[in-house]
């Protein structure tokens, strides 16, 4: 979903640029010449990376209008090839979440806090399951199911199983109890169980936030939410009254960020921290291409490298065996 909102928005930021040209020019289908100058034009204030997205997008928009995508004309390559090489940039990346940054997040939570208890198993399974924030949030109680090994984790639809085929992975106990996922799942079911469910607000239902329990007393509790349809992880409210609706993929980047703040931890924090701290976890610790790539879902291993974060440039470094 989050995918196609930013195809539509690419494209109209496009359409709005076409439209303000002078004559102006049409978006769909667009010419590979307008396509050329539209990047021209966004060069110096939009990274490479950027254009290359906005580029993806409007192929998108062509070949769905069932139009010849302007992307693929040589010219617009050339032009796309040349800013990448005139304005190359560092990539700007999220740190990657470690171990030892997940305890330094578990620290400070209460175990008998619904939120903290939310968060931990949700920090905790988003980074053993190399979930994306979407993935993450689309989980149901019935997706996420508990043997003698472990959680299997079934991922019913992600950007890279377009069908919607499902993939299950599997996660193991931890050897540490306060980063162990499976632990912080059944603690976080137990608080489910238990929890008051905030009622329904008077009024307008549409001034309500989505992904947010409605103001209201405190209840008894709802089965509803315990159904194998509900949402795994739901809002909670300062009084620790849990909502009915699943988290939206924004409120997990924010809680990944503040508990990294609270923690004391450097960089930029988001959701995507916990899926480029398992590959570069994993890849440090001797982890295998294919396991890495079967695990996270990854369609190629250039793309999985991608994820890997630059604290792995001291493994199997060359330069410790050249004896300077």
């Amino acid at each position: 979903m989050n995918t196609w909102r930013a195809y539509r928005s690419d494209h109209a930021r496009f359409a709005a640029w076409c439209g303000a040209q002078d004559p102006p020019e049409s978006a769909l289908p667009a010419a590979p010449v307008v396509l050329a100058r539209y990047l021209v034009a966004h060069a110096g204030a939009r990274r490479p990376a950027t254009l290359a997205r906005w580029c993806s997008s409007i192929a998108v928009a062509h070949d769905l209008a069932g139009h010849p995508s302007p992307t693929r004309d040589e010219q617009v390559r050339t032009v796309l090839a040349g800013i990448r090489r005139t304005h190359r940039t560092r990539p700007a990346r999220v740190a990657a979440a470690s171990p030892d940054d997940l305890r330094a997040m578990m620290i400070p939570l209460d175990p008998k806090s619904p939120r903290d208890a939310r968060d931990r198993a949700l920090l905790l399974i988003g980074f053993a399951g190399a979930l994306r924030r979407s993935e993450l949030v689309a989980l149901t109680l019935g997706d996420i199911t508990l043997d003698s090994d472990g959680l299997r984790i079934f991922i019913a639809s992600s950007k890279t199983d377009p069908h919607a085929l499902g993939h299950t992975r599997g996660l193991s106990y931890g050897s540490d109890p306060a980063t162990c996922p499976v632990r912080a799942w059944q603690a976080w079911l137990q608080h489910r169980l238990h929890s008051p469910t905030a009622q329904p607000a008077t009024g307008d239902p549409a001034r309500t936030e989505p992904g947010r329990p409605a103001p209201g007393r405190p209840g008894t509790g709802d089965a509803s939410r315990l159904l194998p349809a509900a949402g795994a992880f739901v809002a909670v409210d300062r009084w620790g009254r849990l909502g009915e609706a699943a988290l939206s993929d924004r409120s997990v980047a924010r809680i990944v960020a503040e508990r990294a703040d609270a923690a004391g931890l450097p960089g930029h924090w988001a959701g995507h921290s916990l899926r480029r701290g398992f590959a570069t976890t994993a890849h440090a610790s001797g982890a295998s291409e294919v396991a890495l790539m079967r695990h996270g879902r990854w369609r190629s291993s250039s793309s999985m490298r991608g994820y890997i974060d630059e604290g792995t440039v001291w493994s199997d470094n060359p330069t410790r065996r050249l004896g300077l």
